[in-house]
This record gives structure tokens, sequence and C-alpha cells, in this order.
């Protein structure tokens, strides 16, 4: 007898070759721990409620006609108001940081109390839904269809971000060119943002590399399949500009925080992928980092909202930015005649006098009228404040456009006749710059010279205290500590 040998056939079930280990795998449930989904409803409830009620550059300043700026200003409405109610109540605030009123500045009183009231509430909202979710027999083990509208909700808050301070320094106008009112400054008294603003400003070419950088940052985290790239960038950029704010106390400190944090929300998925690859050399699958919508209509839903946040974002914004930077190379190439220094000998109103006023109240001493078109204030705390101004020649007004005012302020402007030129300095001058000299325990007196605006000083022509002062700022215009302003003659404003 000779033992036959079973015939082997395939089955259905059992392929007959190995399966290939890119093929993706068989869609299972995800489950997480407990700590990662009270994570995730604290970082839901907390980032979700900042990125669209904190006030400042939010997604709903991208719908037009004015309808986003209103909604913004609904939706911040109650936090702001309970940090007024709240600084006054439980911090006793008084003066003019007790009340909300406009400053440029995100980093008030009022708005560290906003915070905390948006933190308590949104850790509030985080603990009850997960009282409410674990005591569920059904309980909820993962979020992932709930996971992917908020980090594309976080992707375009990032994304309108970043496009928007792309663009403000591709069109170099963030960090303008040196302000006239700054260099008149002694440098004792500039604050670092300052100092910032202006060494930033002196070359516009790294301005608009950062800006272009912003720009690319901002276009990747927008979609899918660069995603990745585009929230490591915005973290990258973002942790710089969050140590600008925080070194140089620039006065958005809170905003640019909560941009590298929702970045770093971002980053979670992508975490694992990222320490195999970069920190532990191991293979690692590529990972898409977010789960599909419950239904295939969900990703055309979300192109379309991509889509049209950007188109709403940049075009609007490009348009606005290159009319200003248009209107400032105007102003820099054929200056107005009222560039310069303007200090105010007097403001009548009726025959009275009514001093100017800033935003702290305090009168206004001088008006500085820049090359690039725009203009500075200095109060009588030689606090500067920006503005705006429009001049008419023929009748010889002057319109002052400020944030601390409800409306523009037009006034009538008389001005002196230029001064006599300078006559230029002699040899003996040049040798001796001062003929009789003092005994050592008399200081001497400071030099008083008028220059044009735009004239060099040369470099025979200097003497110590110009010489000195050279030594910190290589101005064009160099004004020696007790001597006038070289800048402009003064003029008289009255009001109408």
């Amino acid at each position: 007898m000779s033992e036959s040998t079973p015939e082997l056939t395939p089955t259905p079930d059992l392929p007959i070759f190995p399966r290939d280990p890119e093929a993706p795998l068989a869609p299972t449930t995800p489950r997480w721990s407990l700590a990662t989904r009270i994570a995730f409803r604290l970082g839901f409830c907390y980032l979700l409620l900042y990125a669209l009620c904190c006030g400042n550059a939010t997604l709903w300043e991208v719908i037009p006609f004015h309808i986003g700026e209103k909604l913004e200003n609904w939706t911040s409405w109650p936090f702001n108001h309970a940090a007024q109610w709240l600084g006054q109540l439980w911090f006793h605030l008084t003066g003019v940081g007790a009340r909300l009123h406009g400053t440029g500045s995100g980093d008030t009183i009022l708005n560290w109390i906003a915070l905390g009231v948006m933190a308590a509430l949104g850790f509030a909202a985080a603990l009850l839904w997960s009282i409410a979710s674990e005591l569920r027999r059904n309980r909820a083990l993962a979020y992932p269809r709930l996971f992917f509208w908020f980090r594309l909700i976080l992707r375009l808050t990032l994304g309108v971000a970043m496009l928007g301070y792309g663009l403000a320094k591709f069109f170099p106008l963030q960090m303008g060119p040196p302000s006239l009112a700054v260099l008149n400054e002694p440098l004792g008294n500039t604050s670092p943002m300052t100092m910032l603003w202006t060494l930033i400003g002196l070359n516009p070419v790294y301005e608009i590399i950062c800006g272009a950088a912003e720009i690319a940052a901002g276009l990747l985290i927008l979609f899918r399949r660069t995603a990745l790239l585009g929230t490591l960038l915005t973290a990258f950029l973002t942790t710089n500009i969050v140590l600008y704010n925080f070194c140089f106390d620039v006065p958005v400190k809170i905003y640019a925080a909560h941009l590298l944090l929702m970045s770093l929300a971002l980053l979670v998925a992508w975490t694992p992928a990222l320490l195999n690859f970069f920190i532990l050399h191991r293979p690692c699958a590529p990972s898409g980092g977010w789960s599909r919508p419950a239904r295939r209509y969900g990703l055309r839903i979300e192109t379309v909202i991509t889509v049209a946040v950007l188109l709403l974002a940049l075009i609007p914004e490009c348009l606005d930015l290159h009319k200003s930077y248009a209107h400032q190379l105007a102003s820099e190439h054929h200056p107005s005649s009222w560039v310069g220094q303007w200090h105010v000998d007097s403001a009548l109103l009726k025959g009275q006098p009514k001093p100017i006023p800033t935003g702290d109240g305090l009168p206004m001493t001088d008006i500085f009228v820049e090359p690039s078109g725009r203009t500075m204030l200095r109060d009588s705390s030689t606090v500067l404040w920006r503005a705006g101004t429009e001049f008419d020649d023929k009748k010889h007004t002057m319109t002052l456009y400020t944030e601390f005012a409800d409306a523009p302020i037009t006034y009538a402007i008389q001005q002196p006749p230029p001064p006599p030129p300078i006559p230029p300095p002699t040899r003996q001058h040049l040798r001796h710059p001062h003929p009789h000299p003092r005994p050592p325990s008399h200081p001497l007196p400071p030099a008083r010279t008028r220059l044009p605006l735009g004239q060099r000083v040369g470099p025979r022509t200097l003497t110590h205290q110009h010489y000195l002062s050279s030594l910190f700022i290589p101005l064009l215009i160099f004004i020696p500590k007790g001597s006038a302003s070289p800048l402009g003659p003064t003029h008289s404003a009255n009001a109408p």
C-alpha cells in the first residue's frame, strides 16, 4: 500500500502570500486611557474657548462685511466685562487700568483677569464633561471624530495668525523705518520693545525673510498632507515670537504663548513617530495624526472651509497691506513739507487755552511727522503715542486721528517763517570749538546747532558731545542735550 499525499488547495480565508507590512490595517475602535480622555476634554474646552473668544485675531475676522468684527466683539464681551467687574470688586483696581479702553496692548491687568475667567470656565466644563461621561454605563473610550474637528479649528486659527503675522512683515510695515520721535529720545528713555522694533526696521530684508517663513508656515498648516511640516515650522516660529515678547516686553505675551500652546497640542498625535524617528532612530510608519469624519461629506466640508478661510484671510489682507506699503514708499520718495518735529506753542479753543490731550490726559507738546507718513505725539511726560495726521495747506488745518479720541479733531495751524541758514564753520572754530576755554571747574556749555532735516554732520564738525552720541546710535541727525530741536520750527495749533 502506498500512502497518498493530500493535495493542498488555497482557501479564501488564508492568503498564499504574506501581507504587505505597509498595507493599511483593518479599522479598529481606538481606546484612550483615562488620563488621555481627561487631557483631551480639558484641552478641547480651554483652547477652543480661547481661540474663538479671545478677541484678538480670531477666525471670526475673516468673515467679510464687518460681520466677523461684530462676532468677535460679541464672543469676547462676556469675558472682558467679567474681568472689569472682578478687577474692581476683588482686586480693587482704580484709575485708567480699571476700565476697558483701547491701549494697543494685549497684556493689561484686565486681559490677565479675562484669561483667568476663561481658564476657570474651561476647567469647569472639562470637569463636568468628565464626570458625566465616566459615570455612564456606555461611556465613550475615545473621541476620534471630535478630535478631527478640534484639530481643524486649531489649524485654521494658527494658519490665519501666521498669515497675518507674515504678511505684515513681508510688506515691511510691522517694524517700520526708524522713527524720528524715537531717534530724538534719549537712549535711556526708550523701552526694550522700541529698541527691538527700531533695530529690525533698520534693514527690511531681515523682516521680509521672517515674514516669508511665517507665510509658508501658515500655508502648510492648513492642508492635511503638509500639516506636520507646517506645525513644526509654526512651533519653531512661535517659540521665537514668545521669546521676543517676554525678553523685550512686547505686550502680546498672552496671545503668542497660546499660539505656541496650540501648535504643541497639534503635535501630540505625531509625538510617538517623531520620537522614534529623531530621538530613538527607529523605523516608524507614517502617521496621519487625524481620523476621518463619520461620513464622506465631512472631508468635503473640511476642504471647502479651508479654501474659504485661506482666500478670505489672504486676498483682502494682501490688498490692504500692498496699498499701505505703496503709500509709505510714495511718502518716503516725496516727503511732505510738514515732515519733522513740531513743537506745540499753544492750543486755543474760542480764544481760551485748550491743550491737546493724549491717552493719559496729559497735554501734547510735540508732533513728529515721519517721512513714511506716520505720526507720533509726545506728551508732557515724554511718553510717545501713535497717531495719524492730514494737512491741508490751502486751509492751513491739521486733522488729528488718535486711538484715544472718539472722532478726528481738526486744528487751524500757523507756521512761523523758517530761520535763516546757518553759516558754515570757520577753520578757527574747527580747530578750537571754544576759543576761550574756561577753567576745569566750570562745565563747557553744550553746542547749540540747528541742522536742516536730512543733512549729515561731517566728521570734522563733530564736537565732543556729538562724537559721544555717535558711538551709541549711528544717526543722521544729532541732537545735543540742551539744544533746540533741529528738525523744524515751532508752530501753534488752534482749534477752529
